[in-house]
């Protein structure tokens, strides 16, 4: 089966996207923000302790950046990968994928053929949009691929081939309809 497709920032932010919410490092960002959270949490308890266990102005301030922190974060998230790609210049490069039983490769802007067995493939996740192919990730959208393939019949392809496969297609990305 052949995927050929540009890029474009919607589809760059989209994958990036899909990648940061299902992809292998979701564990540890959420890690990350559990430890950040309980890191300001202890903060104010040790202030207020000082204070005898009285709230200050500060510690309003400091909750209330956490909260817009937490808020915007996934807006900011989006905003620094459009900008990222915008200062890439991949803007319409042309990806060709080849998929089949020995493995995938790509192509790009025609130029040298690249290829990964099976065996080299660690996980594949499948989300409601495409398939993302680690090592990578290689995005290959759902919208791109052809009208004869089926995307039931290419997942079980997928799940035959490569032992960690993970259904993420009832994943609803936390993203505006702009993108």
């Amino acid at each position: 089966m052949r995927i050929d497709y540009a890029w474009s920032e919607p589809q760059f932010v989209r994958q990036a996207l899909y990648d940061y919410e299902v992809g292998p490092r979701r564990q540890r960002q959420r890690l990350l923000l559990g430890l950040t959270l309980v890191t300001v949490l202890g903060l104010i308890l040790i202030n207020m302790s000082y204070r005898g266990f009285s709230f200050s102005i500060w510690d309003l301030v400091l909750i209330a950046a956490v909260l817009c922190w937490y808020t915007l974060r996934g807006t900011l998230l989006t905003w620094s990968l459009g900008r990222a790609y915008r200062r890439s210049g991949i803007d319409g490069v042309k990806l060709a994928y080849e998929v089949d039983e020995s493995g995938v490769k790509l192509k790009v802007n025609q130029a040298a053929e690249q290829s990964w067995p099976w065996s080299q493939m660690k996980r594949v996740v499948r989300t409601r949009e495409g398939f993302l192919l680690y090592p990578g990730p290689m995005w290959l959208p759902l919208r791109h691929f052809p009208e004869d393939v089926n995307p039931d019949e290419f997942a079980a392809l997928l799940q035959r081939k490569v032992v960690d496969y993970q259904d993420h297609s009832q994943h609803q990305l936390k993203l505006k309809d702009d993108f």
